[in-house]
């Protein structure tokens, strides 16, 4: 179990490292991950062979492997407060910078104070009742008490007013992650406390030790999974958009055939959200336009006969609105393209929808980040124009606009 949860660390340091490169708020996430897999790493009996042996320092791999302990929950606090505190984030650095060189200081100091006569697999254990042991293990369990306890913490309170369902769980997963750390912690020191002062503990040796493990491998499960369920989520947004692009396309197609005016020049990106704002804010400006070709007699046809469409279907108030307008705005197109009249200025209070476009994607680490809308409910904006189109592809639009004598659209 040990050796596959070090793999997944590395997997996920590894898969996080691009993010962290492009993207300074994700590397103290990124820092954690690095830290606590090579801390994980170091206790595997052959690597700890291979790297400490030769140095003939009795448990160096363990002052190493704490050492990377205390900075990789630097790192996740300092994560946390980058997304739930940007303001204090600098103050915040120096903070746990001082703290951590303290924490490692004292660590290293006792450590050499502790008798070591030989290579042990678990310190917590040999020391149990030996003053400056126990000294060194409450250093770094205390270390990591706090930090994990703050970023329970401000995960959760960061995770109430996130955006995104995928984010909201991603960190409430994160806060139960360092929630169970602080147990593990809290646990291991009443364990050395009531050995230090002579006592027995209350569930004996080798059950405290079962417990201790399970908290541990608790807590780094429920950080693997908090950070990667935002990303997933982004993942499953950015299909879903591609998938919404798809159906949009062929509306757009034919609305800008008629106004091919709207389309605007400046480049998108990649990004399958940032494209799909675009396709929703040239369809909308083509309707705008299309909506001067369309008389108020047309519009009262459009929508009683929709009223009938949807009624005979048994649709809902949605589909009727989707029909209403693909009617009119089917015929209106034609008329456009055969050089018909327009019937004036569209009317007052019609919404127009060339907003600046400032969305950006976000990526596997966003989760890390957080859903940036425009001023405008995106996703409903976004189901809005995919009945359209899927209403204006509709048998019985075409058959609406030949009711209109119109010719029918190519």
């Amino acid at each position: 179990m040990k050796t596959a949860i070090v793999i997944t660390l590395w997997v996920v340091a590894i898969w996080r490292l691009p993010a962290a490169v492009r993207i300074p708020r994700q590397r103290p996430l990124w820092a954690a991950f690095a830290s606590i897999a090579l801390a994980c790493s170091i206790g595997i009996p052959p690597v700890q062979r291979l790297l400490f042996e030769p140095i003939g320092v009795n448990n160096l791999a363990t002052l190493c492997k704490h050492g990377l302990g205390i900075g990789g929950s630097s790192a996740v606090l300092l994560f946390v407060i980058t997304m739930a505190r940007p303001d204090g984030v600098d103050a915040w650095k120096r903070r746990l910078l001082c703290a951590a060189a303290g924490g490692t200081v004292l660590l290293t100091t006792f450590f050499f104070l502790t008798p070591r006569p030989y290579e042990v697999d678990n310190f917590f254990e040999a020391n149990l009742g030996n003053l400056y042991g126990t000294l060194y293990c409450l250093v770094f369990l205390g270390y990591l008490t706090a930090a994990m306890s703050v970023s329970s913490r401000l995960f959760w309170s960061y995770a109430r007013r996130a955006a995104g369902a995928p984010l909201r769980a991603g960190l409430a997963l994160l806060g139960a992650g360092t929630a169970f750390g602080a147990l593990y912690t809290t646990w291991r020191t009443a364990h050395m406390l009531t050995r230090l002062a002579g006592g027995e503990f209350p569930a004996g040796d080798a059950t405290t030790q079962l417990v201790a493990d399970l908290l541990e491998f608790t807590g780094i499960a429920l950080i693997l999974l908090g950070n990667t369920v935002p990303a997933l989520g982004v993942q499953w947004r950015s299909l879903t958009h591609r998938r919404a692009l798809r159906r949009v396309e062929p509306l757009w197609a034919a609305l800008i055939e008629a106004v091919p005016g709207v389309v605007l020049t400046e480049p998108t990106g990649r990004g399958p959200r940032l494209r799909l704002h675009r396709r929703l804010i040239e369809i909308w400006d083509a309707v705008l336009v299309l909506r001067a070709y369309a008389p108020a007699e047309l519009i009262a046809a459009a929508r009683a006969e929709a009223h009938a469409t949807a009624l005979a279907a048994g649709e809902g108030d949605g589909v009727r609105e989707a029909f209403a307008e693909a009617f009119w705005l089917r015929v209106a197109r034609q008329d456009c393209l055969s050089g018909a009249d327009h019937h004036g200025p569209p009317p007052d209070g019609e919404p127009h929808r060339n907003d600046t476009d400032t969305d950006t994607d976000t990526g596997a680490g966003a989760g890390a980040g957080a859903e940036a809308d425009v001023d405008f409910d995106f996703d409903a904006e976004v189901r809005k124009v995919v009945a359209l189109a899927t209403a204006y592809a509709d048998p019985r639009t075409a058959r609406f606009a030949a009711t209109r004598d119109t010719e029918l659209p190519v």
